[in-house]
């Protein structure tokens, strides 16, 4: 009894020993589970609350889950993000680019694109989107971690302070940037990619401590600076050619510390940019700009030479030289005209004074211009002593040591020359844009030497016209009137006494003597129009068409015909008399061209435009043939035989004369029939 009571008290202490012992464990299971729960409720805090959007995407690049601040930055809930695909939170500009963003993520691991968000109800905005691809731990099948970070008004080194160290290899081994860690005694600690390409594998230091490679290219400063605590960029350092094989090289240099604890400078970090294309690019760029610089300049000093306002060749061609002269920076400028050896100043511009004068001759041997006739093209030399021709007779006679030269032509031959030359040497080389300018203003000198030589050729054509007018008007027109006379005079004398066929063949010879002299006077007032010193005023259309008609006042009344004027006519900037002609003409011809059954009916208007006027003169005549719109304005272009419609031909020649002189055209439409429209416009006078 006594052993059963003391067993029974011992398993009695060792039950309540074990179930202390179980209630340590629970309290210890439930401070773990609490410890858990805390960790877990951390994790997810630090998930949720997380100043950076986060997104879980799975194989099929859906969401499965985001933070609080990814919603917000979508502006939606937890609900409407799940189980959507995250391409529909992009902007569709950007899809391409998610699409070869998460392309990356399967298959190298991780990305980084910049994108732009589509939150609701609000206008997109730019995010910085790191994904990177998780492990078996978070579930099943393929997934990944993408962090949106907000970068409208953030710094990409808030984002390299939260990389990891894997991530900072892969950024410094991946980066196209040359980029060397040196500690503080100058020997390299680690090298990525691109700085062993760029410089080779160095890992050894040289006799004195310095860097293998900024010694090589001077650039010692760069480490010198950054283990001083100073920050140093270089823009570009000059790598010279090291052999045949090799060219010379432009780096971008950056040097920065790295600080210890302690504020010490345990290391530096040196970054190299190979710039050799972008700094030959700049280089042919600033070449380029120079060159496009003075092709303005070229064009706009050849412009202003082209808006010379009219007026004398030679005034114009002496503007043209101070010009030019002045262009090139040189001080004397010079046309000459060449004839076989004989070369002869015609015109010249100089800075200051000297003994050049026009009209002077020299053997052409003796000049430089002896060069551009031999090689039939622009010669510049900056600097003629030290150029092939130093031994030229013009240079040891002279002394100019700067030259530039062209061949004029006048009507395909060659003339001559325009150069300009300086005692001293030129500040610059003469490019091809120089040689271009001087090739143009010697098409433009010769140009106005043919002009001028035209114009010359002009005048004396005229005078010699007027001396043919003067011979017509009198001297061919006598002969024509005694013809007239005579046949008349033998007519009244004897026409009683000759046959029906004489009669016939008088009336015929004095016919034919009649609108031969006709004839000479419409040739006469062609040959006028336009060289008569007639005053230009403004003249008032309707009062033009009133002087018209009176004078066609007769052939008006007996022809039962009508002018009407519809509307107002415009005021016209020109010579009254020659409208009054052009009117009279094409009115005339309105009454003389019209059908026996019905009487002429003529009615002018006019239609102002923006910058001209359109007077139109519309008739109920004949009528004319398509097929002859553009011939009948020629000189003695007639439609009709003398038997059926008087006139010479000439008429509306003389209309065509008159319009051009006053720079307008004229036009006609017309149907068979019923009637012919004659348009024409003419400047606004006012």
């Amino acid at each position: 009894m006594a052993d059963s009571h003391r067993l029974m008290t011992e398993a009695l202490h060792n039950l309540q020993v074990h179930q202390e012992e179980l209630r340590a464990q629970n309290e210890e299971l439930h401070e773990a589970h609490g410890h858990i729960e805390k960790v877990s409720a951390r994790y997810r805090d630090l998930f949720e609350y997380s100043p950076v959007g986060y997104f879980i995407i799975n194989d099929s690049f859906t969401v499965v889950d985001a933070n609080i601040t990814g919603m917000g930055m979508l502006s939606r809930t937890k609900g409407r993000i799940a189980g959507k695909p995250f391409l529909l939170f992009v902007d569709k500009k950007c899809r391409q680019e998610l699409d070869g963003h998460f392309a990356t993520v399967r298959s190298v691991g991780r990305a980084s694109t910049e994108l732009w968000l589509l939150p609701d109800q609000r206008p997109p905005f730019p995010v910085i989107l790191e994904s990177v691809r998780l492990g078996e731990g978070w579930g099943e099948g393929w997934r990944c971690l993408s962090t949106a970070m907000d970068i409208t008004g953030r710094k990409l080194a808030e984002l390299a302070l939260r990389e990891s160290e894997t991530r900072f290899r892969a950024i410094f081994e991946q980066s196209p940037l040359a980029i060397q860690i040196v500690d503080a005694g100058s020997a390299p600690r680690l090298s990525n990619r691109s700085w062993v390409k760029l410089w080779g594998q160095v890992s050894t230091i040289p006799t004195g401590g310095k860097h293998p490679v900024l010694s090589r290219i001077g650039a010692e400063n760069l480490l010198t600076e950054g283990l001083a605590g100073r920050s140093l960029e270089i823009s570009a350092i000059h790598v010279a050619a090291e052999g045949e094989r090799t060219k010379d090289r432009w780096v971008h240099g950056y040097a920065y510390p790295i600080r210890g604890q302690d504020d010490s400078i345990p290391e530096v970090v040196l970054v190299h940019e190979d710039i050799t294309e972008r700094k030959r690019i700049e280089l042919a760029l600033t070449e380029q700009t120079a060159l496009l610089r003075r092709q303005y300049e070229n064009l706009r000093v050849l412009s202003e030479i082209a808006a010379l306002p009219p007026g004398p060749a030679s005034q114009k061609l002496a503007h043209a030289l101070d010009l030019g002269r002045r262009h090139l920076d040189l001080t004397m400028g010079m046309i000459s005209r060449v004839e076989g050896s004989r070369f002869t100043v015609e015109h010249h511009s100089a800075a200051e004074d000297t003994a050049l004068a026009d009209g002077m001759v020299f053997d052409l041997a003796s000049t430089y211009c002896a060069l551009v006739m031999e090689q039939d093209d622009v010669v510049a030399i900056a600097h003629w002593a030290r150029s092939p021709h130093a031994d030229h007779p013009c240079y040891r006679t002279h002394g100019l040591e700067s030259y530039v030269g062209a061949p004029i032509r006048v009507q395909g031959k060659v003339y001559g020359t325009v150069n300009f030359s300086s005692a001293r040497p030129s500040q610059r080389e003469f490019d091809d844009g120089d040689k271009e300018f001087m090739r143009l203003l010697a098409r433009w000198i010769g140009a106005v030497l043919e002009e001028d030589a035209i114009r010359r050729d002009l005048a004396r054509s005229n005078a010699e016209l007027e001396q043919f007018a003067y011979i017509a008007s009198h001297d061919l027109r006598s002969p024509l009137r005694q013809v007239s006379s005579y046949v008349s005079l033998l007519s009244r004398r004897y026409g009683d006494k000759l046959d029906a066929d004489a009669r016939e063949f008088i009336a015929f010879a004095h016919d034919g003597a009649v609108r031969m002299d006709q004839l000479v006077v419409d040739l006469l007032e062609f040959s006028r129009i336009g060289r008569d010193a007639k005053p230009i005023e403004l003249v008032a259309l309707t009062e033009v068409v009133r002087e018209a008609c009176a004078n066609l006042h007769t052939g008006i009344l007996d022809a039962n015909g009508t002018v009407d004027i519809a509307g107002t006519l415009p005021m016209i900037k020109g010579a009254a008399s020659d409208l009054v002609r052009l009117f009279q003409n094409l009115i005339g011809n309105a009454i003389k061209y019209r059908l026996p059954d019905r009487p002429p009916v003529v009615t002018i208007s006019a239609d102002t435009g923006a910058m001209s006027h359109v007077v139109t003169i519309r008739d109920n005549g004949i009528g004319i043939q398509p097929e002859y719109f553009d011939t009948i304005f020629g000189v003695f272009k007639r439609l009709h035989t003398p038997d059926k419609y008087e006139g010479t031909g000439i008429g509306l020649a003389i209309c065509k004369k008159i319009i051009d002189q006053h720079c307008g055209r004229i036009w006609v439409e017309s149907t068979p029939g019923d009637g012919t429209a004659f348009h024409m416009e003419l400047p606004r006078g006012v």
